[in-house]
């Protein structure tokens, strides 16, 4: 499979993964909440906010890992991938048992005296407690082994092994409306059991298609390859903290301008970032080994070549989703909270433009992270999202209202944007003229007639389900037209007609019944 049609395939695994994960996970969350009730499942969830900023810094390791892997795959040395995964391994063992140590260590505390937990749920949320921290431990630890897929750009497979965990979870949160029992605490082990069941599996799967992944003591603990991944990993985290910072901050000032009503809101908001970003992350996922193993192998132009087209594709998959959820936003929230708080559109159409214009330099991102030198892209880019909360803070001052942080986060997306450009100019040379000629403007005239459409159905009929159907077939449909019109070019039509002409031929030979001849 040539680099193009591998991407694509990947990129279009990762996406119809997210996809049917979000659907099982809005479903399940309903039968968790009514099996738990509202005080269970608050208890839970602050329980498993307690590792979420470990669970990022795991991301960032990951990455970082991931990286140096894809590099020497490139570059064609296969005892360097051998020497770079143990080394890796050796430095998430000993990363997985100090957060061991540490999170048992302090788990009474912060669960007795820290948290506001009822006296007779205590020992529940210990154990759910307990039970996330070996959990996460254990996935940091094999963190390596499932690093190697992505290197490999094996990620149809990695998509197969998280939806399994999804089905997984779907499944459990169905039949524990059937168990009578102390459910918080049969729920938080039994999700930590099955995501650790998954993650060992990935490892023995891992463990038997990849000669790298054997492990040889000698090469674990090399000081000055530690230093490296340690190094690329801090930068980078220093940019995603520059977006927890924002997102957080954010909360407080509208908790302080407008109280928890607009939190609510907020909240809600977050969500919808939440899931957008989990898509946006399983595209990247598939893009990204490519990238670093095409700059490994030299091939800097067709990295810069595949940048562009990852900018394209990315904003063009957002757009399929965004556009109908735009149009029908007040009825889908209707739909899925049944009581929206106030401000709640605004705020979610706020964070969907933002997330758009995030995704159309997004490939620009994965290129300078390719080359490796990220330290004052990563401080520029941490720098900008940080200052959207001197904006919001203004805005909210002189009586915007909780939208005045919905403009700060999109104004924060759009410098990070122009940052890109002016990033990947300096370093590598790349028009900014040709980024608007091959990027801008194919994405921004598809955006445009979709989403015209889509209004167009929305304003002419009363909001009902009929309706909500017909702005959803409108705007997917005029998104596929004007996708061929506006954003392919000459050579991806042709590949889109020599796949589909080899799709039905095979079909044809199927229903003849000489496939199998």
């Amino acid at each position: 499979m040539d680099s193009s049609k591998r991407v694509a395939f990947n990129t279009l695994a990762t996406y119809a993964r997210s996809i049917v994960a979000t659907g099982l996970a809005l479903f399940s969350s309903r039968w968790v909440l009514g099996a738990l009730g509202q005080i269970d499942y608050g208890l839970f969830s602050v329980v498993g906010s307690l590792i979420a900023f470990l669970g990022l810094l795991n991301l960032v390791m990951s990455g970082s890992v991931a990286r140096y892997l894809a590099y020497e795959i490139g570059s064609g040395k296969t005892e360097e991938v051998r020497v770079w995964f143990n080394v890796a391994f050796s430095a998430h063992i000993v990363l997985a048992a100090m957060i061991l140590i540490l999170g048992i260590t302090v788990a009474e505390w912060v669960i007795k005296h820290k948290l506001n937990v009822p006296s007779e749920r205590v020992i529940s949320c210990l154990n759910v407690y307990y039970a996330s921290v070996i959990g996460f431990a254990l996935n940091v630890a094999c963190t390596p082994y499932i690093s190697m897929f992505r290197a490999k750009q094996k990620i149809a497979v990695l998509s197969a092994w998280e939806l399994l965990y999804s089905i997984l979870t779907f499944g459990f949160a169905y039949i524990l409306r059937y168990i009578h029992s102390d459910l918080l605490h049969v729920y938080g082990v039994g999700v930590v059991v099955i995501g650790g069941l998954t993650t060992i599996g990935q490892v023995l799967h891992a463990s038997i298609i990849f000669p790298e992944c054997s492990l040889s003591g000698r090469h674990w603990f090399e000081v000055e390859r530690i230093k490296s991944l340690l190094s690329f990993a801090s930068w980078n985290i220093f940019g995603t903290l520059g977006a927890l910072f924002r997102d957080q901050g954010s909360a407080i000032l509208l908790n302080l301008f407008h109280g928890p009503t607009a939190n609510a809101a907020y909240g809600v908001a977050r969500q919808l970032s939440v899931k957008a970003g989990e898509l946006g992350a399983s595209m990247i996922a598939s893009i990204y080994p490519e990238m670093v193993s095409v700059e490994g192998s030299g091939r800097r132009f067709q990295m810069l070549k595949l940048a562009v087209k990852t900018c394209k594709v990315a904003t063009l998959l957002v757009l399929f989703v965004a556009i109908p959820l735009w149009a029908e936003l007040e009825n889908v929230l209707k739909l899925w909270l049944r009581e929206v708080p106030p401000h709640t559109s605004s705020l979610c159409k706020f964070v969907l433009a933002s997330f758009l214009v995030d995704r159309i330099t997004i490939g620009f991102m994965i290129a300078v992270n390719a080359r490796g030198k990220v330290a004052a892209y990563q401080a520029t880019l941490g720098f900008l999202l940080i200052a959207s909360l001197p904006i919001a803070w203004f805005t909210l001052s002189v009586g915007v209202g909780p939208s005045g942080v919905g403009v700060a986060i999109l104004l924060s997306s759009l410098l990070c944007s122009a940052g890109r450009i002016a990033w990947v100019r300096k370093m590598f040379g790349v028009s900014v003229v040709m980024w608007v000629k091959e990027v801008f403007i194919p994405c921004a005239s598809v955006g445009s007639v979709s989403l015209a459409a889509a209004t167009l159905v929305t304003i002419s009929l009363p909001e009902t389900t009929g309706r909500f159907m017909l702005t959803v077939l409108a705007g997917c449909s005029v998104w596929a037209v004007s996708v061929w019109i506006f954003a392919l070019g000459g050579d991806e039509r042709a590949s889109i007609r020599t796949t589909l002409s080899s799709a039905q031929s095979k079909l044809g030979n199927l229903l003849h019944g000489d496939f199998l001849s």
